[in-house]
């Protein structure tokens, strides 16, 4: 079983959130350690950085996806100040996830397409 602890210390690393934050979204954590551990082509690769790395973007990605830290403001101007946002938290949060899961890729099922024949 993947240690959603090792999970959790990542993913608060990640996304700047406390650990005690952290902790409200454990079912993000416990759903992507679930799914990444399906994926797995072998046990013995839980423990492995790449994997509780890849865990734990899954689970960053998908607590973007619910629009925490969330700031719909694209752009802002007030006199000679002006702020706007350089990229959404969910496509930044995607691009760590794939890179992730291309890091992993050797220790998990690839879910791409096959076709195996008629």
């Amino acid at each position: 079983m993947i240690n959603t602890e090792r999970i959790k210390s990542t993913l608060s690393t990640i996304s700047g959130l406390s650990a005690e934050e952290i902790e409200n979204y454990d079912v993000l954590v416990k759903n992507s350690a679930a799914v990444v551990e399906n994926a797995l082509i072998d046990t013995s690769f839980e423990d492995d950085d790449r994997i509780i790395y890849l865990a734990a973007t899954r689970a960053y990605y998908n607590l973007m996806l619910t629009g925490v830290n969330a700031d719909d403001v694209s752009e802002f101007a007030a006199g000679d100040v002006k702020i706007s946002l350089r990229s959404q938290p969910a496509e930044s949060a995607l691009k760590l996830y794939r890179e992730a899961a291309e890091a992993a890729g050797s220790m998990v099922y690839d879910s791409g397409f096959v076709f195996r024949g008629v």
